[in-house]
């Protein structure tokens, strides 16, 4: 069993959103009345952040767990699988194409955790990538509901560059799952996705470009290393969960001049899905609650889960500053 005081899984209804989906699957480490801090990352990550039932540890180690620089028992951290996910929360009826859910849909869905759960303030909001997005989607529609926003390695929009890469990606699903080889599409898909998380520079220092040769074919480091993710992936997620969540990522936007909490935005020189000129971008936008911090690694998207010194690092000084009492909804 899992060794955190006080965790809890749980399921929350959502009362009037079947259209979306009706129910959202939670995880809840540490005492009920330390500050609460939500931790979401991408489209892959999932509510067990400090691991879970059986034992089995999170998906941000080293960052957010026991004796990270994000524990449960200073704080009350809370996680959830997404809507239309492949975790434990329901998705879209079927219908045709791709079933829309939006940032703002899983923000939502985060909100009806914390009605449940009895928090009407959050201490702080802490995403990456995916969770990042739908951290800001919070902040513009619950405003009174969040003290302080984290955000990783993502931004109000996304780079057109990013969604052509995501296209391909669905469409490679698409077009195997017609051919009754979807997991075969999604492990590709995967494969192709790994390649925009990290760096030329990363690979070149990592892989060795002599082949490996294997019954008379040649075969490459790289080769090996991108499809073992793609089976990795495919382990849990389907063909539908991947697109709606692809398709999500694309579907963000978000007004920052509506987001009145103060917010860190974490960028990485190296990151070409959400590039520090788009971060910078929101930043000004920000109704003057914005700063940004430039991490440099060859991790380049996937810094956040890499860099592990700097990230807990920032967590720990933005979770600790003191910031003004909640914003005014007054016009």
């Amino acid at each position: 069993m899992i060794s955190v005081t006080g965790a809890q899984f749980g399921t929350v209804e959502l009362a009037g959103r079947s259209g979306v989906g009706d129910s959202v699957a939670y995880a809840s480490y540490g005492p009920e009345d330390a500050p609460a801090v939500v931790v979401l990352g991408g489209i892959s990550a999932h509510r067990f952040v400090c691991g879970d039932e059986d034992g089995t540890p999170g998906w941000w180690p080293g960052v957010v767990g026991q004796e990270a620089p994000l524990a449960p028992g200073p704080y009350r951290i809370i996680g959830v699988d997404y809507i239309g996910g492949a975790g434990a929360s329901s998705g879209p009826s079927n219908g045709p194409g791709i079933p829309v859910v939006t940032t703002d849909d899983q923000a939502d869905g985060v909100k009806a955790v914390l009605d449940h759960l009895g928090i009407d303030r959050l201490h702080a909001w802490v995403g990456a990538s995916y969770g990042g997005m739908v951290g800001l989607a919070f902040g513009a529609l619950h405003v009174d509901r969040l003290e302080r926003l984290l955000i990783f390695c993502a931004a109000h929009r996304s780079h057109p560059m990013a969604t052509g890469l995501r296209t391909l990606q669905r469409r490679i699903v698409e077009l195997a799952a017609d051919a009754g080889r979807e997991s075969e599409g999604l492990a590709l898909a995967r494969e192709l996705a790994m390649t925009t998380y990290r760096t030329s520079e990363e690979f070149e220092k990592r892989f060795v470009s002599v082949p490996i040769w294997e019954e008379g074919s040649p075969h490459f480091a790289v080769e090996k290393y991108l499809k073992l993710q793609g089976e990795r992936f495919v382990r849990r997620f389907d063909g539908r969960a991947f697109a709606i969540l692809s398709q999500s990522l694309d579907l963000h936007r978000v007004d920052p001049g509506l987001v009145r909490a103060p917010t860190t935005v974490v960028s990485v020189d190296s990151d070409t899905l959400v590039p520090p000129w788009l971060v910078a971008e929101m930043v000004r936008r920000l109704p003057g609650t914005g700063r940004t911090i430039r991490i440099t690694s060859n991790f380049g998207h996937d810094a956040f889960l890499k860099e592990r010194t700097a990230v807990g690092r920032v967590i720990r000084h933005v979770l600790a500053e003191e910031v003004p009492g909640p914003p005014s909804t007054a016009l």
